[in-house]
């Protein structure tokens, strides 16, 4: 029996089972936050490291560092920094980059809160930024170019400059192996780079005005990204292959602009979020929405999937442990953890946690069967797929 015919007879019986509607969690608010209205821009900006576990807030007040799970302060960037457009936090951790609209780019110890150094060569204001996951390499994107500043070096020069887009670079993101750079602009242009060379390796044809968020898939084989709504566009979500550049899949649900996007590791389950105040979670290959998590906060501007369990009072103590939640964070500064233990594996129908025969064994049952062989002849395949078509017909 060959694996694409699994994948296709449990494909048509999990479409036609219920999308799951998710609420487990829990919740907590940055300090402050609670003076900041959801209809106002005062989170300047705000990101989860790639592994999820830390949170960095920027608002009028500075830059604070927190601990994702408890929601512990875990440094404050004490500087005046109203300005700040854009953060990112280095693979490990251990540094915090801010840019700011006087084009400066400023390293942070991340544990300690001490400025470290100061990147300048841009002539306008940075508003994307984006660390190799190798930590080599800070990527910086500013009107009509984005520079790379080598992070191995005591000297603070951009190592290159890319120039392709037609104006402002707006999100930056690296590939898993660090070779490759996804960047797009106000323009709506997504531009895959070479990172080596320097040179794009595919144009990716605009799906809206503007393009808010990027982000690879684990596997290195996807590209995600999430577009603006507009009176003239949908707020659609688009995945692309990316050896190749082709359009792979296009996403619809959002009634709102997209301005978050993450893979689970295992590049199984894609999570999508923004001014919807709703997080949809998706299988990548087929598009199938698996679970909404419905918030009652304000659009959602970031999203990370993490491991551990999960506190209950803010306090680092949980009585539910949960093998990975999902982490978001909103305009009004809430963060809320989600539970994913309900979530079943798109094409895992009887919950086992393995794909295999016992699936489509499961799937027969539905259908007052005792084997997926519907015909009875011995083998299972396309005849057998017939048979599923004719009881859906029913």
């Amino acid at each position: 029996m060959r694996q694409p015919l699994i994948f296709t007879l449990l494909f048509i019986y999990v479409a036609l089972l219920p999308n799951s509607s998710a609420q487990d969690g829990t919740q907590w608010r940055a300090p402050g936050s609670s003076e900041i209205p959801s209809n106002t821009t005062a989170i300047n900006a705000i990101k989860f490291s790639s592994d999820g576990t830390h949170l960095a807030i920027a608002t009028a007040n500075g830059i604070t560092l927190y601990d994702t799970y408890t929601g512990k302060e875990l440094a404050r960037l004490s500087v005046l920094l109203d300005t700040v457009t854009a953060l990112a936090f280095s693979p490990d951790n251990r540094t915090v980059a801010s840019a700011s609209e006087d084009a400066t780019i400023r390293l942070w110890n991340a544990h300690t809160g001490e400025h470290r150094t100061d990147f300048i060569g841009h002539t306008h204001p940075v508003v994307a930024l984006a660390f190799s996951p190798d930590g080599t390499t800070l990527a910086s994107g500013s009107f009509k170019e984005i520079r790379l500043w080598n992070l191995n070096t005591d000297q603070p020069i951009p190592t290159s400059v890319f120039h392709g887009h037609q104006d402002i670079v707006t999100t930056l993101a690296f590939s898993p192996d660090s070779k490759t750079l996804a960047s797009t602009s106000f323009h709506g242009t997504i531009l895959l780079w070479d990172v080596e060379t320097g040179q794009p390796l595919h144009s990716l044809p605009a799906h809206t005005d503007s393009i808010t968020t990027l982000t690879f898939s684990p596997d290195n084989q996807t590209l995600a990204s999430g577009g603006y709504w507009s009176r003239d566009a949908e707020s659609t979500i688009h995945l692309w292959n990316t050896d190749t550049g082709q359009l792979l899949t296009t996403i619809k649900g959002h009634t709102a602009p997209v301005f978050a996007l993450t893979f689970s590791q295992d590049s199984g389950t894609l999570a999508s979020a923004g001014w919807d105040n709703a997080i949809r979670m998706w299988h990548p290959q087929t598009g199938q929405l698996q679970a909404i998590f419905q918030s009652n906060t304000a659009p959602i501007l970031a999203l990370a999937f993490i491991p551990g369990s999960l506190p209950v009072n803010g306090k680092g103590e949980s009585n539910h442990t949960y093998g990975k939640a999902l982490a978001s964070a909103s305009l009004d500064g809430t963060i809320q953890l989600w539970s994913l233990a309900s979530i079943p594996r798109p094409w895992d129908v009887n919950a086992d946690g393995v794909v295999n025969v016992l699936d489509l064994t499961f799937v027969a049952t539905r259908f007052g069967q005792a084997t997926p062989d519907l015909n009875s002849d011995g083998i299972v395949n396309i005849l057998d797929l017939v048979l599923v078509a004719q009881h859906f017909g029913k």
